[in-house]
C-alpha cells in the first residue's frame, strides 16, 4: 500500500492523465498482494470519493486542487485501506485544510483503543478540523473491515454520533477523516464508475436480470463481493454493453452502485485515511 501511494503521489501533477495514474498503482498493489480491494479513486476538488477512470478516460487533473488518492489492497479478502490528499498547486488554504485532516486521523489513531466506543473517535475527528477553521464531512467517515467486504456494516462517524459501535479486539477497521470549507456533506452526484456484488441480493434477481445474470457468475470469480471498475470486465464485453448490463443488475438489486460523492457546496475536501487492527492490548496500524 505505502509504495503505490507513494507512486500515486509522485504521477499526480497539472495535466496528468487519471486513468494512467490509477492503471499504474493497481499494477503495483497487483505485484505485492492479491490485487486491488478496490478501483483506485482519484477524486479532486469537491469530488469526495468515488471517482474512477472508466475505459479511455480523457479526464486530466486540473492546475489547482486538492487530489484525494484512495487505494485499497487484499490478501486472501484481508483488506488494507488507505488514501493520501495531494495539491495540485500550493495553495495556502488548501495545505491547511489538508493538514487539518491528516492532523484528525493522526489524533484519531493515538486515540484508538480496544472496546473505544467509534463515537469518540467522531468527535476527535469534528474537534480537530473545526478548531482548524474547516468544517467535518458529516455524511462520510471510516468503516469496518471484513474478508472481501470494504464496509462491513460497522460506521466510524466524522462527527459526534451516538453509534452503537465499539473498537473489538480481532477486527479491522478503516478510520477515514474528510474535511472540507463548502457545507460539511456531500450529495450523489449522476456518474457512477464503481460496482459491487450485493451480499445478500434479493429474491427474483435473476428473473428482473435477464441475460445480464451471466455477468454475475464472472464478477463472483473475479472479485468476490470487493467493488470493482468495468475497465476490468472490457475483455468480457466492449464498455458499452458492459454499462448496459451492469446497471441492469444494479436495477434487478444484484449489484450495489457507488456514485461519484460531491461536497454539497462544491467546497474543496480533503482526505486522509489508515487501516487497523485492533487486539487485545493495543491496536497495529496496518498501512504505514
Amino acid at each position: 500500500m505505502k509504495r503505490a501511494l507513494e507512486r500515486g503521489r509522485e504521477l499526480i501533477a497539472p495535466g496528468a492523465s487519471v486513468l494512467e495514474i490509477c492503471e499504474e498503482v493497481e499494477d503495483i498493489i497487483r505485484k505485492l498482494s492479491d490485487g486491488p480491494a478496490f478501483p483506485c479513486n482519484l477524486s479532486v476538488s469537491y469530488e469526495a470519493a468515488h471517482y474512477s477512470p472508466i475505459p479511455e478516460d480523457p479526464k486530466r487533473l486540473p492546475e489547482k486542487g486538492i487530489v484525494k488518492l484512495d487505494l485499497g489492497a487484499h490478501v486472501d479478502g484481508r483488506i488494507a485501506d488507505s488514501a493520501i490528499s495531494v495539491l495540485l498547486k500550493e495553495v495556502p488554504k488548501h495545505e491547511k485544510l489538508s493538514q487539518a485532516v491528516k492532523e484528525a486521523l493522526d489524533r484519531s489513531l493515538k486515540r484508538a483503543k480496544p472496546k473505544l466506543p467509534v463515537s469518540a473517535i467522531g468527535t476527535t475527528i469534528s474537534a480537530t478540523i473545526k478548531r482548524k477553521g474547516f468544517k467535518p464531512v458529516r455524511n462520510l467517515g471510516g468503516h469496518g473491515l471484513a474478508p472481501y467486504l470494504v464496509h462491513s456494516g460497522v460506521s466510524i462517524p466524522n462527527v459526534p454520533e451516538a453509534l452503537p459501535w465499539k473498537l473489538e479486539p480481532g477486527r479491522a477497521y478503516a478510520i477515514e477523516p474528510f474535511g472540507t470549507d463548502g457545507a460539511g456533506y456531500v450529495v450523489e452526484g449522476k456518474e457512477v464508475t464503481i460496482y459491487s456484488l450485493h451480499p445478500r441480493p434479493p429474491k427474483g434477481w435473476e428473473e428482473r436480470a435477464g441475460e445480464a445474470k451471466e455477468l454475475v457468475a464472472v464478477i463472483y470469480e473475479r472479485f468476490k463481493t470487493m467493488p470493482f471498475s468495468p475497465r476490468w470486465l472490457v475483455d468480457v464485453y466492449p464498455y458499452q454493453r458492459l454499462k448496459e448490463l451492469l446497471d441492469k443488475l444494479v436495477r434487478a438489486g444484484a449489484l450495489v452502485d457507488y456514485p461519484v460523492l460531491l461536497e454539497a457546496k462544491k467546497g474543496e475536501v480533503a482526505q486522509w485515511e489508515h487501516t487497523i487492527f485492533v487486539k487485545e492490548d493495543g491496536i497495529v496500524v496496518t498501512t504505514l
